[in-house]
């Protein structure tokens, strides 16, 4: 028997909320003072009643479904049911769940659509628990580096993926590597834009927000589309899931909130922030602005991430280990400046997966906070990091240009998230700088030089 909730219609929309956390892509069942089923409501349901209008107090008497479908327990068991009776549309919101009802109409179960077709059919009986519906996911910026390599890696565990991006960056990576994917959306447009939010988020339940203008050389090019993307977008779009009651909402900031810190100590979630940049001086009030948004129904979690390598279906050869790999191969050099600061390092794959344990963790565990997301073996400095590339491209020659422009030196501990969620980031440089030497002479990447594989040189 599948878990299922009751609800009356005179009970508010906040209550729905509360009953449906935790449930997803489950329905309410809406019951009379007979405890007779009248209806069933969903996320989407209350969503779509907020959006036209109503607010957590009011009841749910007018917004729920009073048409939803359901079956008789003694037909269901007596296989009287007409398959036609469930085509895909026929059920709403409750797209996958049926009431079954006895004869008083009072409900004793609710079971997927699939199970009662294969009853129909005398298929072999599959058991369904309340992980069968995994939930729809929205990944803000999702054709980027990281948001290509999150949504190869949910829709490989089945999870519904929505991608929203506008493409300023790479036009094809969606066509090229997510055509025809089953349980795959991709929606062409600007988070920036109240409408596209509006729009985007009403069969959402976990937003993974990465949208932004990546790194401080492109935030220093363009600082008003900075603000205006890194900053403006994320608190109104913030505020649209707060009023919503978004189950997750799961934030990308940088370990670049650290900035300069002189004593080379290993930072955590605590310390002192000492921005030296625009880039990171926005992320700082974005983590702020979320933090202030949380209510009850809200509870964001910003994650802080090391610096990000190793390859990627949207590559990108503006981040350090990735850059040196390029100039290795294909120019025999390998070229730093200083050489001294120290930096947090994690494979993509691994910001991938430690976002996917935010995600399948309990909500209360990581509401309202923020997590270092790096790998605490890969607290290198930059010529760490450079004899690690020579050690791999060996034909490669170290240069080490004593002058720094990047003023940044900061190490961070992880040791929250793999406290909390239990999440510790595995890969090494060396595994990341193989995979990209790999690709290299597949000749998966023919121009590297083109504009596509740099956040600054695309937004020229």
């Amino acid at each position: 028997m599948t878990k299922f909730s009751s609800i009356t219609e005179n009970n508010t929309i906040q209550l729905a909320f509360q009953k449906l956390h935790g449930e997803h892509g489950k329905i309410l069942i809406v019951v009379n003072n007979k405890k007779s089923l009248i209806g069933v409501i969903s996320a989407g349901d209350l969503r779509r009643g907020i959006l036209a209008g109503y607010n957590l107090n009011d009841k749910i008497k007018n917004i729920y479904n009073r048409n939803a479908t359901y079956v008789y327990q003694k037909e269901l068991e007596e296989k009287k049911l007409v398959k036609s009776n469930f085509g895909s549309g026929s059920l709403g919101d409750t797209t996958f769940y049926v009431p079954v009802v006895n004869d008083n109409k009072e409900v004793k179960d609710i079971i997927p659509v699939e199970r009662v077709l294969e009853i129909l059919e005398n298929k072999t009986h599959k058991i369904y628990d309340n992980n069968d519906k995994l939930p729809k996911i929205l990944i803000v910026g999702g054709a980027g580096f990281i948001g290509t390599v999150l949504a190869t890696r949910l829709l490989k565990k089945n999870y519904n993926v929505t991608i929203l991006d506008k493409l300023i960056y790479d036009h094809k990576v969606i066509q090229t590597n997510f055509k025809n994917k089953k349980n795959f959306n991709f929606v062409l447009g600007d988070i920036c834009d109240l409408n596209t939010q509006i729009k985007i988020i009403k069969e959402i339940d976990i937003v993974v927000y990465l949208a932004e203008i990546v790194g401080d050389p492109a935030c220093n090019a363009k600082p008003e589309d900075a603000l205006k993307t890194n900053y403006l977008s994320v608190l109104s779009f913030a505020n649209l899931c707060s009023h919503l009651a978004i189950e997750k909402f799961i934030y990308t900031s940088s370990c670049s909130v650290y900035g300069l810190d002189k004593n080379n100590k290993l930072l955590n979630e605590k310390s002192n922030l000492n921005p030296v940049s625009h880039y990171a001086r926005i992320k700082i009030m974005s983590e702020k602005a979320l933090l202030s948004s949380a209510n009850n129904n809200f509870k964001p979690t910003i994650l802080r991430l090391g610096t990000v390598f190793g390859p990627s279906k949207r590559m990108r050869f503006d981040l350090v280990v990735n850059t040196m790999s390029k100039f290795a191969y294909y120019d025999n050099k390998i070229d730093i400046y200083g050489g001294n600061q120290w930096r947090p390092n994690i494979h993509v794959e691994d910001v991938a997966d430690g976002i996917i344990s935010i995600i399948k963790e309990k909500k209360e565990n990581i509401g309202n906070q923020i997590f270092n997301l790096s790998n605490d073996k890969l607290n290198l400095q930059i010529i760490q990091i450079a004899k690690k590339v020579k050690s791999i491209f060996k034909n490669a020659k170290l240069n080490i240009i004593k002058i720094s422009t990047d003023p940044r030196n900061y190490k961070v501990s992880s040791k929250k998230i793999k406290n909390k969620v239990g999440f510790i980031a595995k890969k090494s440089v060396e595994v990341g700088l193989k995979e990209i030497n790999r690709m290299f002479k597949l000749k998966k990447i023919t121009n590297p030089d083109n504009k596509i594989y740099n956040n600054l040189l695309s937004l020229k």
